[in-house]
């Protein structure tokens, strides 16, 4: 892993050549004053240093926070600080993460089972799906029936692929008015869930990492960007057609009940996109 003064001069060779480059966060660094006008901008940012990650050692995080806030304030890169990291890592390959993110998405209906039939994105499958079940189903029964019912008929597979695929598209992606770029002192994605302070995950870092390290190995999941209610991935890898696609989808809305859609109409999409978006607010 490259100190500061080398990670600054690896960058002089990039796009990002005269940037700012100052101590961050538990040994990470801070590049700041990058432009930030739009998603395609900051993903520039991001590709760019990630080409450098087998240089530098140090994966990118794009942040909420200018140079002067107290979530890029420097802090070392100590025996503590590491120690917590290796904890980190241990866990994110053992925890079961989902027992907490799936703790309520598989209960008995508490509102009309239309609700769960007629898409956010157009198109209804309430005629289709519900003569199909019986009176007494779970949430992820429903859904899963949704979602049978619309691969079952490639027109309508196309029809909803049609209707959802900005939500898996950068297009879908937030930009905040200040953005800073963490590079961390680890090639491992999943350890970036130390710093990002995700309000969907507060102290659960370990679910968390445990999360990423499950996407990453899966579907080479890679986190770009963390905007305090809001997480954005790259995904290099994406989920095929069937339980593949229906078990992402579950498993990124558990991480994002601010995002209207529904599982069976994320599985189509997600087969296809190359971008996910959470949002978890209060």
């Amino acid at each position: 892993m490259l100190g500061l003064s080398d990670t600054a001069a690896a960058l002089r060779e990039t796009a990002l050549a005269g940037l700012p480059v100052q101590a961050g966060p538990a040994g990470a660094l801070v590049v700041s004053g990058f432009s930030s006008e739009d998603s395609d901008a900051l993903l520039r940012v991001w590709r760019v240093a990630y080409a450098l990650l087998t240089v530098t050692g140090r994966w990118p995080l794009l942040v909420d926070a200018d140079i002067d806030s107290k979530e890029v304030e420097p802090s070392p890169f100590d025996a503590e600080t590491k120690a917590a990291l290796a904890g980190v890592d241990r866990a994110a390959r053992t925890v079961d993460p989902w027992p907490f993110f799936q703790r309520s998405d598989d209960e008995a209906p508490d509102i009309e089972l239309p609700f769960y039939t007629q898409g956010f994105h157009g198109i209804d499958v309430t005629a289709g799906v519900l003569p199909k079940v019986g009176p007494v189903v779970s949430i992820q029964q429903l859904l899963r029936a949704a979602y049978d019912h619309v691969l079952s008929d490639p027109g309508l597979t196309a029809r909803v692929l049609d209707g959802t695929r900005d939500v898996v598209s950068t297009d879908y992606w937030y930009v905040p008015d200040d953005v800073s770029l963490l590079l961390l002192p680890s090639v491992s994605p999943w350890l970036a869930a130390h710093w990002m302070g995700f309000w969907g995950a507060l102290e659960q870092e370990q679910e968390l990492a445990a999360v990423l390290w499950q996407w990453h190995q899966r579907w080479d999941v890679r986190p770009v960007a963390c905007w305090g209610t809001m997480l954005q991935f790259e995904v290099h890898r994406p989920p095929t057609p069937g339980e593949d696609a229906f078990t992402a989808a579950r498993q990124l809305l558990a991480l994002s009940p601010n995002v209207d859609i529904h599982q069976w109409e994320l599985a189509v999409a997600i087969t296809s996109g190359e971008a996910w978006f959470a949002h978890h607010r209060p």
